[in-house]
């Protein structure tokens, strides 16, 4: 049929009391289950387990990069400043002037990397609600 599947045999489920000429194909047939998953295993690495560790491996360099001053969103969608960082947390100010403590891998995106300064704007703590 196909010389590229040639390495596939498929013994038929009833033949197998009885002994015949292809006594091979048996043999090819768990090969070429053996060769299909290593080829399922390979695939599954390329496209999961790969991009995954490229994905934490730059989570973890933006991790590295946090300073005081950065302007973060966290995965929750709440926009803040860092104004301290811990070993395991961070502590960000959001626009009402409230300040929260979040862990380090609720971060999702630095918004601002402390560049302009005067851009932020104090927020107004004596408004009335």
């Amino acid at each position: 049929m196909f010389s590229i599947l040639s390495f596939i045999a498929y013994a038929p489920a009833g033949d197998v009391a009885a002994p015949s000429a292809d006594a091979g194909a048996s043999a090819g047939g768990f090969s070429g289950i053996i060769i299909w998953l290593v080829l399922m295993v390979a695939f599954f690495y390329f496209l999961i387990i790969m991009p995954q560790r490229k994905r934490d491996k730059q989570f973890k360099q933006l991790m590295e990069k946090l300073k005081v001053g950065d302007k973060v969103v966290t995965a929750g969608g709440i926009i803040g400043k860092i104004t301290m960082i811990k070993p395991d947390s961070l502590r960000l100010r959001t626009g009402t002037g409230t300040e929260l403590d979040v862990t380090r891998k609720a971060i999702a995106v630095v918004v601002n990397k402390g560049e302009n300064e005067k851009e932020e704007v104090e927020p107004d703590v004596n408004v009335k609600q």
